[in-house]
């Protein structure tokens, strides 16, 4: 019996139970629209790459960091999230940007060529800068 089909349960037996996997769902949820997780599916964990088992983990720990980042600091009485999934991501990104065009400048700054600089950037893409 799943369940779906508990025609004697009560409504606050109901509630409870789907509260249980409200988590669960909400994880899915930012996983796929922020993480990638949407990425690779997959019936089964053999059935995936090899390398899908260490995406998979890696998002489960941004999605443990970013969670982390969302709730209130120790100090405040509030328990819920001050911000949600997604502010985090958007926070994140923006802060890794504003560092990539710091660190762009400060090699500039320093007398590095653009194209040596861009090279460095994106060595590990493997990509030719012109």
């Amino acid at each position: 019996m799943t369940h779906s089909d508990c025609l004697e349960w009560s409504a606050a037996k109901i509630i409870a139970t789907y509260l249980l996997r409200w988590p669960v769902e909400t994880f899915y949820q930012d996983g796929k629209s922020y993480l990638g997780l949407n990425e690779y599916r997959m019936r089964s964990a053999e059935a995936g790459a090899p390398w899908a088992k260490t995406h998979w983990c890696l998002v489960f720990v941004a999605y443990s960091f970013l969670h982390l980042a969302c709730l209130p600091p120790a100090l405040m009485k509030a328990s819920l999230p001050v911000k949600t999934i997604g502010e985090a991501c958007r926070q994140q990104a923006q802060a890794l940007i504003e560092g990539l065009i710091l660190y762009a400048h400060d090699q500039l700054q320093r007398g590095q060529h653009v194209k040596e600089v861009f090279a460095r950037l994106f060595a590990k893409q493997g990509l030719a800068v012109t």
